[in-house]
């Protein structure tokens, strides 16, 4: 003997044959030609991913990968030192032209200039066998 079970609608629930239910399975229903674009979109997105993936995938069992990476490495750090002394060039040249102590030192060491009537004297080094 089996008791079989009624299902009990709930008070004030409704029921899937009442025309609100209808309604919202109704309005739910997607359209063909947008499922039909949805499919392609998804296939074309799937697609991308794949063109995208496996190629990188194949580049990275390259043998050449690993040198190439530490010439980036090498490179990069060229890069510093090149920014290290492009900073240091520009701080001279700001300095050339702003501080006249900066220009007048930088001709009295490269070019020689003095001042009218200044007295220079130059010593030369001693020789390599005189001691």
């Amino acid at each position: 003997m089996r008791r079989e079970r009624r299902k009990v609608a709930r008070p004030g629930a409704p029921s899937l044959r009442s025309p609100q239910v209808r309604k919202v399975l109704v309005d739910m229903h997607v359209a063909p030609a947008t499922r039909r674009w949805g499919m392609r979109l998804l296939l074309a997105l799937a697609v991308a991913v794949v063109i995208g993936y496996v190629p990188a995938q194949i580049l990275a069992r390259d043998p050449r990968v690993p040198g190439l990476r530490r010439q980036v490495g090498g490179l990069e750090q060229e890069i510093e030192v090149v920014e290290q002394q492009n900073g240091r060039l520009i701080r001279e040249i700001e300095a050339l032209r702003a501080d006249v102590h900066t220009i007048e030192s930088r001709a009295r060491a490269e070019l020689g200039m003095v001042y009218p009537n200044e007295l220079v004297l130059r010593i030369a080094p001693p020789a390599a066998g005189a001691l």
